[in-house]
């Protein structure tokens, strides 16, 4: 069961997701600035179409126009001056001069279950246990599909989470007889009725902490030494330090890669991520055995120089570069 952690201070409104009593995701909002677009669903225009780049640009009515990609799926080809539905996948990110990203492959999220209108059929988490017991709690009709995500209880109500769902989608679909642009759905959500949500002035110890490493980039390990993060313009840099804390190289780079994945989710890294590891091995899979991946997260393994490289879908800055870039 998660837990969600609010408090307010002055305009600013902070959030922490805890799971088994760890804190696993942090978010924010400034009351006098806008909310995220990111997950937002809008009604657009096709106003260019570039087919050498492969994409489209949709009027939105943001500063820029979105850019889409012109293949997904089995989806209809799009020409100058369609309508078209699109969900928000990535923010504008000004420190690159880049507008948002956007696609047709429509998600609406309700707790672990994320209904998929145009991607068909039942997807389970690699993650997952029993995964046939997940299979035969959910009935779905033939032109939509579902995604279990790894943190799946079997006492979650899917087929009621998947009924609001289809309701919702019904309603947007409804929404797209405005004339466009518009915003038809704000954000998708990530809590389920059976999560304990603690909407008061709850930030305990724990959330203090975790909000307070946003702030450095050398996090200590909890048996000695430490990381450090460094955002670069073109890549994430962790390096690892032992600080003579090293016995044993293979259990100290499995607690380091941890810390780091750790950060990774918490800091909302994205982009291509090395971690420079003391005295690298030859295999990385016993380091890497047992470890929660990042979600969205592929790893390419260890380049010559002893440096364990991965790529991260990037969906908006990291959240201190968002701190920095809204609260000063």
């Amino acid at each position: 069961m998660a837990e969600i952690f609010y408090t307010v201070s002055g305009n600013l409104h902070r959030m922490a997701r805890l799971e088994e009593g760890q804190v696993v995701s942090l978010d924010f909002e400034l009351q006098d600035k806008p909310l995220s677009l990111l997950g937002g669903i809008y009604g657009g225009r096709v106003v260019e179409v570039q087919k050498p780049l492969s994409v489209a640009f949709v009027e939105l009515g943001f500063s820029k126009p979105g850019m889409l990609p012109l293949k997904e799926g089995n989806l209809p080809p799009l020409k100058h001056g369609d309508r078209v539905l699109v969900q928000v996948s990535r923010t504008e990110n000004p420190l690159e001069n880049k507008g948002v990203r956007l696609t047709r492959l429509i998600t609406l999220s309700l707790g672990s279950l994320l209904y998929t209108p145009f991607k068909l059929g039942l997807s389970l988490s690699r993650r997952l246990e029993n995964r046939q017991m997940f299979k035969d709690l959910l009935t779905l009709e033939s032109e939509e599909g579902v995604i279990l995500r790894h943190n799946a209880h079997p006492e979650e109500n899917f087929q009621q989470n998947l009924t609001q769902l289809r309701e919702e989608w019904k309603e947007i679909q409804r929404k797209m007889e405005r004339p466009p642009p518009t915003l038809l759905e704000r954000s998708t959500r990530s809590l389920t009725p059976s999560d304990h949500f603690m909407r008061v002035k709850a930030f305990d110890d724990r959330c203090e902490d975790a909000w307070e490493s946003l702030s450095s980039q050398e996090i200590p390990l909890s048996k000695g030494g430490n990381i450090y993060i460094e955002e670069t313009h073109g890549l994430t840099v962790i390096d690892v330090n032992s600080q003579g804390a090293l016995h044993y190289a293979l259990p100290f780079n499995r607690m380091a890669i941890e810390e780091a994945f750790r950060q990774i989710t918490l800091r909302e890294l994205g982009g291509k991520i090395v971690i420079d590891l003391i005295r690298p091995p030859q295999d990385i899979n016993p380091c890497l055995k047992g470890l929660a991946l990042p979600t969205d997260t592929e790893i390419w393994g260890l380049s010559p120089m002893g440096l364990l490289e991965l790529t991260r879908r990037r969906k908006r800055l990291s959240l201190p570069q968002r701190l920095k870039l809204q609260l000063n």
